[in-house]
């Protein structure tokens, strides 16, 4: 490779198509390693975001002739085209991982509370299996990120909001070691509340000034059991200290805003709030995906990072997989595979009519078709039907 082929650019100055070689130079805490083709505009936005400022660029290696202004990128298609296995092949496996991730977590939280000395190790290697699957068919495993128990949530949620992390930070195309440190942080971002009085985590009604004090000393809490963790990254470290921030200052445990929070913790702290709105609590029941998107884009529009939420919600889709539905002729479905250039036209599996109050042959149908006259009506709470979607999960599409 000859000098001449070599580049130093301002951030300013990339574009798709450029092969990265290194980053020079940088703002901020956040520390990018990156190399390879620039192919989506969200991978210069990222850069942006985490402050990089110039950039080496290898023109030999670059594909910038091939894109023209004729030629528009897709960006939302290519950021998701990562599938290698078929939805049928990756579920059992989808299934079992669950499995152990949630046998995992029980076993994390009992030995937290006796004192015992968390394994990275065993934290990574699950983390390592979470992120395979995604890369896999992240279908499957997104599914059983809607399969909820509000008796474990506390184990679920870790679960859930790692996988939700690790769909999140491949779509802003992170590099692997970076989407495993986030998928760890997930898992441990809420260890603290097993020191955290129960009643006060399980109670049913709205906790006094106290008792939500109490409750936020979980984010200190799990930092520090994390922070002893030997070789842990600071990237994990970042996902616990500030899932619970908020762009505007309104967040715990410390009032961090805007800049002060890094895009790590952003990222946590929308998929925290999303998983948390769409899960049954003690206190509060559920809502569907569309309800906590327009709850976190109006009704808190100051909390999140709006970029990042838009690119959340391009990234898990409007009627995320595994979302039960509820199409015009009164049928139920379940969404099986986004689509990602009319997030409203996903394909879904029909399977019960509300009409007839009883369970039809499944059939796949994909909306998008121009031979299908089906529509989604609205997105529908599985409790309203009294519908169990793990027996679904195993019996029908295992």
């Amino acid at each position: 490779m000859g000098d001449n082929s070599l580049k130093r650019i301002d951030i300013d100055e990339l574009e798709l198509g450029m092969f990265v070689v290194n980053v020079l130079a940088q703002k901020g805490g956040v520390t990018v390693k990156t190399q390879g083709l620039v192919r989506i505009p969200s991978a210069v936005e990222n850069l942006k975001r985490a402050g990089v400022t110039s950039l080496m660029v290898d023109m030999t290696r670059s594909e910038i002739a091939s894109q023209t202004a004729d030629e528009p990128v897709d960006d939302t298609a290519q950021a998701v085209e990562y599938d290698n296995v078929s939805f049928d092949e990756e579920a059992g496996r989808a299934l079992k991982l669950y499995e152990k991730a949630r046998d995992y977590q029980k076993r994390l939280f009992t030995e937290i509370s006796e004192g015992k000395p968390v394994d990275l190790d065993q934290a990574s290697d699950l983390a390592d299996q979470l992120i395979d699957s995604v890369f896999r068919n992240q279908n499957a495993l997104c599914f059983m990120v809607q399969m909820k128990d509000k008796d474990e949530y506390l184990y679920q949620h870790a679960i859930n909001c790692s996988t939700l992390m690790t769909l999140f930070a491949r779509h802003m195309d992170f590099n692997r070691d970076t989407i495993q440190n986030l998928a760890v942080g997930m898992l441990f971002h809420d260890v603290g509340k097993i020191h955290i009085p129960r009643e006060l985590i399980d109670k049913p009604g709205e906790l006094t000034g106290k008792e939500f004090e109490l409750v936020k000393d979980h984010v200190d809490i799990s930092w520090e059991i994390a922070s002893s963790i030997p070789h842990i990254s600071s990237e994990t470290l970042d996902v616990i200290k500030l899932h619970h921030e908020r762009m505007d200052g309104s967040g715990y445990p410390h009032g961090l805003a805007g800049e002060e929070i890094n895009i790590y913790g952003r990222m946590a702290a929308i998929i925290d709030c999303y998983h948390a709105l769409t899960s049954d609590r003690p206190y509060k029941d559920s809502v569907t995906s569309m309800t906590a998107f327009s709850i976190m884009k109006n009704g808190t529009p100051g909390e999140f990072d709006q970029d990042l939420l838009n690119q959340f919600i391009r990234c898990v889709g409007i009627y995320p997989v595994g979302t039960l539905v509820k199409l015009k002729s009164g049928k139920l479905a379940i969404v099986m595979q986004g689509n990602f250039s009319n997030p409203l036209q996903p394909k879904v599996m029909v399977f019960y009519s509300t009409r007839q109050h009883h369970h039809t042959e499944p059939k796949l149908i994909d909306l998008a078709d121009k031979h299908c006259s089906e529509e989604i009506e609205t997105s529908v709470r599985p409790q309203q039907f009294d519908l169990n979607l793990m027996k679904f999960f195993k019996q029908v599409l295992i």
